[in-house]
């Protein structure tokens, strides 16, 4: 009997929070016709849970492990989470349509924190916190929890006396994942995950396989020391099996080496998760992967038994910098004025969530996962900006 792909259905839970039947009712009734077919596939595999609503649809995407790329990308500090969960409070009670006004969210976020004795207390004196209201209330908006109906002509970053109306949705209760266990016992996002698997051996039985179909659906890319002995091991027996599911059920491919494995497509090469993508901090990244790969063969640099290779801080920087200086038709406007220490720490941030380094002190761990992309460089340039084309061995990740 021919497998029944998939692919399409996989990608959009994959790439989107949810599917709203506001915003597109062709996803939605799609995933709905199909919802059977997608429920077995990631009970079978993953153990994540696929929320069918009358008003969206929603994979719980629960990661094998915490990493701080799993953050919401756009949060910058911990005020963020802290505004994005008081809010949430805020719109518990509201139905479909409820409006409310910005001058008293404020005043009950603020309020709110100071009664539970938060230790991040918003000043909305201060720009920077204003700021991080504004990140919320547009990742908000992205998710249609709630619309903007009017605002003032000055808005509340630039001026905290400006105002605004907005409407809720009623889907502000589904944001944040329901757990079967009392999450007052979590001190950390381990936490989280183990509590998941109480009273279950990690190195057995369906956990393991779990952990391993979430590495590769979830993460970006997995080494070998993020995996348990039993994870290892399910992918050391069974990665052809591993490799078939995921090819022929929903389009993805699999490639396993001694230290790293990961899934890579073909496919919806505009998709903004995937890189290398149409950012162009997605660019930079390819040009520093290139020039990574020739420092290490120019100082002769030996790898380690994991494939992998550590620069200082001070060596990274400078082939930021020189990529800057030397292939400046490869920056944006935006890249090429910002300051150095902003520039560094946006490729870093970017680099570290897809997996191409991992950030320490003083060093910076450079992943085997940098020589599958790398760019094809046209010297000589005049152009203000142009757009790499990665020359590694896979085309998306």
């Amino acid at each position: 009997m021919e497998e029944v792909s998939l692919e399409k259905e996989m990608n959009l839970l994959l790439n989107n929070f949810w599917i709203t039947k506001d915003n597109d009712k062709e996803s939605y009734y799609l995933l709905k016709k199909n919802q059977d077919k997608i429920r077995d596939f990631m009970h079978r595999t993953a153990g994540n849970k696929l929320i069918v609503h009358d008003r969206f649809i929603k994979l719980e995407k629960i990661p094998a492990n915490a990493r701080k790329e799993f953050g919401v990308n756009t949060f910058t500090k911990v005020l963020d989470y802290v505004i994005l969960f008081i809010m949430l409070i805020y719109l518990e009670d509201k139905t479909r349509g409820d409006k409310f006004i910005l001058s008293e969210l404020i005043e009950y976020i603020k309020n709110t924190a100071v009664t539970l004795k938060l230790e991040h207390i918003p000043n909305w004196d201060n720009a920077s916190d204003r700021r991080s209201l504004i990140r919320i209330i547009d990742y908000l908006i992205g998710l249609n929890v709630i619309f903007l109906r009017d605002q003032d002509s000055k808005s509340f970053q630039e001026n905290a006396e400006a105002d605004a109306l907005y409407e809720a949705t009623g889907l502000a209760n589904y944001v944040v994942p329901s757990f079967a266990f009392d999450i007052y016992d979590c001190k950390g996002p381990e936490d989280f995950l183990d509590l998941e698997w109480k009273d279950q051996d990690f190195d057995k039985g369906e956990v393991r396989k779990y952990k391993v179909y979430r590495h590769l659906l979830y993460a970006p890319a997995s080494t070998k020391d993020e995996l348990t002995w039993g994870e290892e091991d399910y992918v050391k027996h069974l990665h052809k099996s591993i490799e078939k599911e995921l090819q022929e059920k929903i389009g993805l491919e699999v490639e396993i080496t001694k230290n790293m494995f990961l899934t890579f497509s073909d496919e919806y090469a505009v998709q903004k998760e995937y890189f290398p993508n149409t950012k162009n901090i997605s660019d930079l990244i390819l040009l520093i992967n290139k020039m990574l790969r020739d420092y290490k063969k120019n100082k002769s640099i030996e790898v380690e038994f994991d494939e992998t290779f550590t620069l200082s801080r001070g060596e990274f920087d400078a082939i930021i910098r020189t990529a800057r200086e030397e292939k400046t038709a490869y920056f944006s406007k935006k890249y090429s004025d910002i300051p150095l220490n902003k520039l560094f720490e946006e490729i870093y941030t970017a680099m570290e969530a897809y997996h191409f380094i991992m950030q320490k002190k003083d060093t910076i761990v450079v992943y085997p996962l940098v020589d599958r992309f790398i760019a094809k460089i046209e010297e000589n340039k005049t152009a203000d900006y142009e757009q790499l084309t990665n020359e590694g061995e896979n085309d998306e990740l």
